[in-house]
């Protein structure tokens, strides 16, 4: 395993570059106007995800002159080649997240206050919760018929109930198996405090979960200095506020379980209780120090939303283009504007643009007929999603609970120096990075292109600058032993590619003296001087420059040679191994035991 200071992870961003950089103007008509032929070559597996009916994945197939040929799509290609581009040329940054993002509360980390609804908040007006206190009821014994769901329960106003509530608040201390003799195990007692009620209570019935005994039920807290056995209720209900934009918050978290639950296959589904709150439903949240509310939930370790989305961490330089003032990667390759639902009042007011791309890329396709020798497969664990939540990994520093915070930058993936052999000796590698687990229901099963495999494609262009000609060209292909990254499961290695232009073609000065468009070559060389000098990418000057060569080298100093994520075993408080289960969730757990786990920079690798 790489150490713990540098440890190797498959992505890491290259910086944005500096603010001042970012060059914003109306577009220029430019003299260029022809195409790039390109061959390219996959120097590891290569993977473009296909689903099919028998839950595996394969690379995409088209018919094509009455042959079958693999193809990378053109969007494929477009995506990686203006990534490149957005680096070279400090433009803004597309594809980031406008949402907040949301998150799991570690066990304990958080004091729980349980409250009831009393009354929701409009744009005017704040909503109103009544905090109440918590006795545990005997889900085996006394709920057994109960749905999950909220239940209104009147109970008596009386010392019986006050027991209850003092007993709710004593540490548990039983026998694991035995009930819980500070709850509610029977069905007498669960009538008995009903018996002469006068209290608004509500029964809080959660989704099932296999082992759990008991369930809660809620009653408005009364104030000690009130006589509990006669007090009207109005005395004694201990208020809080919340605002509409809390209220939000709690509607984006119900909305967020419900979609999840509608991604599993439907014999795994709960059905999520909570269709739509209303007053007496209960909550869970936080109180800061000045005693105001925060952190709604319905779970005591819940999941919670940031205050600021990914975007909002975006130096504003930085944000998409939106107006006819237009990067350097938005003047070649288009906008869509800004269609966001989320607008800020500035933004609306400003005239938003769309405009058509100068760079048409057709799609890769095999210079081969297809054949079965080409393809092969692989159980994997699941290819998973990125997880922009994971703040020590995207922000370069603090969370997104802080306005301070600023994103790393554009992700890339390192290419694994070890699977950058070809052949047949790509077969070991894939020993390293198949699943080893029990569990066949959390795998995917992918068909992917050996090594080796030619594709060619084209780009044609209309109205390029010297500048944007160049920029295109040097972003092709390169410099040497730099190489792209194309398709899926780009963690494990896959899809290190090697471009090379075969032709670069302008339209010829004659053709409007023809009714066919003629080409002439070109020297790409010169155009790349230009570039070279421009954004001084032949010197140490820029630091993303430099990190974008570091990442994009097909060697570094980076051991993917054992498995694509670092592994390590389950720990004790003191670093002691418990167990023999070896996994790249038991790491990220340890790992956040740790102040300064932050996920190295790229050059930090290069150091001695």
């Amino acid at each position: 395993m790489a150490d713990n200071k540098n440890f190797s992870y498959p992505y890491n961003f290259v910086s944005l570059g500096k603010k001042e950089d970012v060059k914003r103007e109306k577009r220029e008509k430019g003299e260029y106007s022809g195409k790039i032929k390109c061959s390219l070559k996959n120097l590891t597996p290569l993977f473009i995800g296909n689903k099919t009916d028998k839950k595996e994945e394969k690379t995409l197939t088209l018919k094509v002159e009455g042959t079958e040929k693999y193809i990378i799509p053109a969007s494929t290609l477009k995506g990686e080649i203006r990534n490149i581009i957005e680096v070279l040329t400090t433009s803004c940054i597309k594809n980031v997240e406008e949402e907040r993002l949301d998150h799991r509360e570690v066990a304990g980390s958080r004091t729980n206050v349980f409250g009831i609804i009393k009354k929701f908040p409009t744009t005017n007006d704040d909503g109103i919760i009544i905090e109440a206190n918590k006795v545990k009821v005997n889900r085996n014994k006394v709920l057994f018929n109960y749905e999950p769901g909220f239940y209104p329960i009147i109970v008596a106003n009386n010392s019986l109930v006050k027991d209850y509530i003092r007993k709710g608040k004593l540490k548990p201390n039983y026998k694991k198996g035995e009930d819980d003799p500070n709850a509610i195990n029977s069905i007498d007692e669960f009538n008995k405090i009903q018996q002469g009620g006068t209290l608004n209570a509500t029964l809080w019935v959660s989704s099932f979960i296999p082992n759990k005994r008991y369930e809660k039920l809620l009653i408005p807290v009364i104030s000690d200095e009130k006589d509990y056995e006669n007090s009207d209720e109005k005395d004694y209900e201990k208020h809080f506020s919340f605002s509409k934009a809390d209220y939000d918050d709690l509607l984006y978290l119900i909305k967020q379980r419900k979609e999840a639950e509608e991604k599993k296959p439907p014999k795994d589904r709960e059905n999520f209780y909570i269709d739509e709150l209303k007053e007496g439903d209960t909550i869970i949240f936080e109180v800061d120090e000045k005693g105001k509310i925060k952190n709604f939930s319905f779970s005591e370790i819940p999941r919670l939303r940031y205050k600021m989305s990914p975007l909002d961490l975006v130096p504003k330089e930085f944000h998409p283009c939106t107006t006819e003032n237009l990067c350097f990667a938005c003047r070649m390759f288009g906008t869509t504007g800004d269609n966001s639902e989320n607008k800020s009042k500035e933004k609306k007011e400003e005239k938003t643009v769309a405009m058509i791309s100068k760079v048409f890329i057709s799609d890769a396709l095999l210079v081969n007929e297809k054949n079965g020798n080409m393809e092969d497969k692989v159980t994997l664990n699941p290819l998973g999603e990125p997880h922009p939540s994971l703040a020590s990994f995207y922000l370069e520093k603090g969370t997104y609970d802080n306005q301070t915070s600023q994103i790393r930058g554009r992700k890339f993936y390192w290419h694994h120096k070890d699977k950058i052999k070809a052949g047949t000796g790509y077969r070991s590698y894939l020993e390293s990075i198949k699943n080893q687990g029990d569990n066949k229901n959390v795998v995917s099963t992918i068909h992917f292109l050996k090594p080796l495999q030619s594709f060619e494609f084209e780009i044609s262009f209309k109205n390029l600058t010297d500048e944007e000609l160049g920029i295109l060209i040097y972003s092709l292909e390169l410099e040497k032993d730099l190489l792209h990254k194309f398709g899926k499961a780009k963690a494990f290695g896959f899809g290190s590619c090697e471009v090379k232009i075969l032709d670069c073609l302008l339209e010829s000065s004659e053709k409007y003296n023809s009714f066919v468009k003629t080409y002439e070559k070109i020297d790409k060389e010169k155009y790349l001087k230009i570039v070279k000098e421009k954004y001084k990418l032949n010197t140490t000057e820029r630091k993303e420059v430099n990190e974008l060569k570091a990442i994009l080298k097909s060697t570094n100093n980076l051991d993917f040679s054992e498995t694509a994520f670092p592994i390590d075993f389950k720990r004790d408080r003191f670093g002691n191994i418990i167990g023999n289960k070896e996994n790249s969730l038991n790491w990220f757990v340890n790992k956040k035991r740790d102040s300064n786990f932050k996920l190295p920079h790229i050059l930090d690798y290069n150091k001695k």
